[in-house]
């Protein structure tokens, strides 16, 4: 009966780590997209700041990072989301943010939606740029161990329902 209850135990690990490779392979992948870590450090305490009507409160440690991002032409970030809030600065080219629903909005110097969006939720989304762009994007999120800033999701239904 041990030898029986092995092999269950055996399969059904087996399984979960199946279903975990199964995620990561239907992950959308990113491509023509470097993140470079500029700089990581840790909020070791709630934050509760409040001026000249900016508003950041957090309830538990945090941890930053900022992170230049380029995108070269007919680049892509892959379908992601991130836990907590990154605020990208889109410094140079431009980008079109695509929600889940493949809603698209273009940021850059100079264009309606201004050079800055911001990403938070834990709902897929993707970034890609026609003919490159560079990004500075800050990270604020949960402490963890280790961190985690990136989230990879497979492409939403209205992506692949146009490939």
């Amino acid at each position: 009966m041990k030898v029986h209850r092995t092999h269950v135990i055996g399969a059904a690990v087996g399984m979960v780590a199946l279903g975990a490779l199964t995620h990561a392979a239907d992950a959308s992948p990113a491509s023509g997209f470097t993140a470079t870590t500029l700089t990581t450090g840790s909020l070791n305490a709630p934050i509760r700041a409040h001026h000249d009507g900016v508003k950041l409160t957090t309830k538990d440690d945090t941890d930053v990072r900022v992170q230049q991002v380029a995108i070269t032409p007919g680049g892509t970030s892959g379908w992601h989301h991130h836990p907590g809030i990154v605020i990208v600065v889109v410094s140079s080219g431009s980008v079109t943010f695509w929600d889940e629903h493949c809603n698209k909005t273009d940021y850059g110097p100079g264009l309606p939606s201004g050079a800055t969006f911001i990403e938070s939720g834990n709902q897929p989304g993707q970034v890609t740029s026609a003919a490159g762009a560079t990004n500075y994007a800050t990270y604020i999120v949960p402490k963890g161990s280790p961190s985690i800033f990136r989230i990879e999701d497979s492409a939403p239904e209205c992506a692949t329902a146009k490939d």
